[in-house]
């Protein structure tokens, strides 16, 4: 009777082992969406660069779930990515804008292999994981070591640029070709753009604005799911008219364009808050960008505004 006894016991034991589970792991987040990234240099203070990205994360169909889930591969590419030159800042605002990054072009062997153009690649471990990408500006590599934070809308690290490979030469970084750039990177994952602006702004075929802001515009945002953004201006002043607009967004960087008088206008914008007393102000500030050169340059056209009330 012992023996059976016992015999019962490590029965239930090994039964007991034997449906056991390994516990569960947490799925990987999404992180896809409208990102900027702001890489501030350590090496060359007072230069920042606005990495404005409309992030994806690959993803791959689960058969225990029977969807598709994300992997932490993440990557933009294309018209994905754009850098923007946002030098000066000073509680988060720039002291000026430029619609191009910090770096020249690198020179690239075309045989060697090495990315040209914009591009972002990288991975995530997870939520309050790490967050590591190399970011190509031009042909010019950087690495980036950062964490993302437990609610997977922001990240913090550090970036590095790299030497350029054997029979190739990186561009200017910063203002400084002799040194390798570094410094401090912050990320957020941005709102979508909506809402009214009201500002002065140059009429839109003076792309040179040598006469100045004679128009008031009223400009109505709306970005849909897709990153498009449609914006319906009303000029006052030198102008009396309405012009459509339309373009992607990446980041809070913008890029519409629509007809006026027969022509074609375009406009480079970039979103910020700037802290103004009590308030966080939504401004856009746009460039209108003459293409009919034969390289498009942007002018600055004009400062528009979320009203505030109290």
């Amino acid at each position: 009777m012992v023996v059976f006894a016992l015999l019962l016991a490590l029965a239930a034991t090994l039964t007991g082992c034997s449906i056991s589970k390994t516990p569960a792991v947490a799925p990987m987040p999404n992180i896809a969406g409208p990102w900027e990234f702001i890489a501030s240099s350590t090496s060359s203070p007072g230069y920042s660069t606005g990495i404005e990205t409309a992030l994806q994360e690959a993803t791959v169909f689960s058969t225990q779930t029977g969807t598709f889930v994300s992997t932490g591969q993440i990557s933009a590419g294309g018209a994905q990515v754009n850098f923007l030159a946002l030098n000066g800042l000073k509680n988060g605002v720039p002291a000026t804008i430029r619609f191009s990054g910090n770096c020249t072009a690198a020179t690239i062997d075309p045989t060697t292999g090495v990315p040209t153009g914009n591009s972002l690649t990288g991975s995530i471990s997870g939520l309050a994981g790490s967050m590591n990408f190399t970011y190509v500006e031009s042909g010019n590599v950087f690495m980036v070591t950062g964490d993302l934070s437990a609610d997977g809308k922001s990240m913090t690290g550090t970036y590095t640029e790299q030497a350029a490979q054997t029979g190739n030469t990186n561009g200017t970084c910063n203002g400084d070709g002799t040194i390798l750039d570094q410094g401090n990177i912050t990320g957020t994952l941005v709102s979508k753009l909506s809402g009214t602006y009201t500002g002065k702004i140059c009429e839109p075929l003076d792309s040179s604005c040598v006469a100045g802001a004679k128009d008031t515009a009223t400009a109505t945002l709306s970005e849909n799911s897709s990153g498009n953004l449609s914006v319906s201006v009303v000029l006052t002043g030198a102008d009396n008219a309405s012009i459509t607009l339309q373009g992607p967004v990446t980041g809070n960087f913008v890029s519409v364009q629509g007809t006026f008088n027969g022509q074609t206008v375009v406009y480079d914008g970039y979103e910020e808050n700037i802290p103004s007393g009590n308030f966080i102000v939504p401004t856009l500030y746009l460039a209108n960008v003459d293409i009919n050169g034969p390289t498009p340059t942007a002018t600055y056209a004009g400062t528009l505004i979320v009203p505030q009330t109290q």
